[in-house]
């Protein structure tokens, strides 16, 4: 196994870890909290959560897509 490939692996791995908190912090994050409670001045938590999570779904997207191009193109 080269050193592409594991390369490769590994940014695919943390990508899927990636995608997935990002998901989780879109859907999850934020809720059952008080409504005073958290937040950067006009947004709310929910909102910070969200903004979180489609940037962390985003680059792991990025990451799977590298991984995947250097396990089949570079590393082939």
């Amino acid at each position: 196994m080269s050193g592409i490939t594991v390369v490769g692996v590994i940014l695919v791995l943390s990508g899927l870890g990636g995608v997935g908190f990002g998901l989780y912090a879109m859907f999850r994050g934020g809720r059952n909290e008080p409504e005073d409670g958290g937040g950067l001045g006009p947004i709310p938590e929910r909102g910070i959560h969200v903004l979180a999570g489609v940037r962390m779904l985003v680059f792991g997207l990025i990451c799977i897509a590298a991984g995947l191009y250097a396990i089949l193109q570079l590393a082939g």
